[in-house]
């Protein structure tokens, strides 16, 4: 792969009065259900969908105005999640009744049918590939991603909700407000990263309730210095922590123990500390003359957030890549 190559986004809007055309549209992009309306002033409807869609990660819009809409759904293809921006209503599954208003999240079930009732209402949503929330799950908990299993469509706790809802609206901004026709495969990459993590730790599943793992064997430090070079090696690509293990001859458990024993840090810490110091050296040898910016260095090397990699190179050089690029 090129370290130039970009991924495409698919987008998908509709904007209408026409409520079967709203119904329509969200069978088509996120998963079979029937719906039933009840509208007073049917001139007064107003249905907005707008998605993108990149590598398995979706966010979108949903937006109901002027009717009631209810709705009786099969499972998700994949997690998904809806934050209320505006507007309230209720979701039932065979194990919980929610009632939902502006500033929570819910999670639509992807194991299970459900329904729901909603009325004047606008969503952000936000869809993670199951490979994705497995491999974090092994990772981070020692869980094998078999074993994952979201247990209720409510959050942990309010100030959990208050987070997962703002890494909503970022990935939205960053996926679909921006209108972006392309992103680099490391952005995606740490954008997907990003929204997994917020969903395994704001609602309740698996890995906050199985029962603890036996530790991994030992790695040579040898063994450990062949992962790191593949790091190093692969850092320009949306390399993952079980491709980083299989390619040293590791279990991905085995890998996390071995880095925090010879390095300190994690597999994905050591990841982004080398994507850091490449980011350094391409800024030290590009010319601002050419087009070559901060921000455009940042999303190459899978920053999202301009001012969190500014944050993260001032801390690790001790001078703004502004600095770097200029000098």
């Amino acid at each position: 792969m090129k370290v130039n190559d970009a991924t495409p986004v698919e987008r998908a809007e509709l904007l209408t009065r026409d409520v079967e055309l709203v119904t329509s549209m969200v069978r088509e992009q996120y998963v079979g259900h029937a719906a039933t309306f009840r509208c007073a002033e049917p001139a007064a409807a107003d249905g907005q969908v707008r998605t993108a869609a990149v590598n398995g990660l979706m966010a979108g819009w949903l937006g109901y105005g002027g009717f009631e809409y209810t709705v009786h759904g099969d499972p998700m293809p994949a997690p998904t999640t809806v934050t209320v921006m505006r507007g309230s209503g209720s979701i039932t599954t065979r194990r919980e009744h929610r009632r939902f208003t502006v500033g929570d999240v819910i999670m639509v079930p992807a194991d299970q049918h459900s329904s729901g009732t909603m009325a004047n209402a606008g969503y952000i949503t936000l869809q993670v590939p199951w490979a994705t929330l497995r491999s974090l799950a092994e990772e981070h908990h020692g869980v094998p991603g078999e074993y994952l299993r979201f247990e209720s469509v409510a959050a942990v706790s309010v100030p959990l909700q208050g987070v997962y809802a703002t890494t909503a609206s970022l990935v939205y901004d960053h996926l679909v407000a921006s209108h972006t026709t392309s992103m680099h495969p490391v952005l995606v990459e740490h954008m997907t990263r990003l929204a997994a993590a917020a969903m395994l730790t704001t609602f309740p599943n698996t890995t906050m309730t199985i029962p603890y793992l036996p530790s991994p064997g030992w790695a040579a430090p040898a063994t450990v210095r062949d992962a790191a070079a593949y790091i190093d090696a692969h850092a320009h690509q949306p390399v993952t922590v079980p491709e980083i293990a299989a390619a040293a001859g590791l279990t991905v458990r085995a890998l996390q123990d071995a880095f925090r024993r010879h390095y300190g840090i994690t597999p994905v810490r050591y990841l982004r500390r080398v994507r850091l110091e490449y980011a350094h050296l391409e800024l030290h040898n590009a010319d601002p003359r050419d087009g070559v910016t901060v921000a455009s260095v940042a999303r190459k090397w899978g920053w999202a957030s301009a001012s969190r990699f500014a944050a993260a190179y001032q801390q690790r050089f001790s001078v703004p890549p502004g600095h770097t690029l200029r000098y």
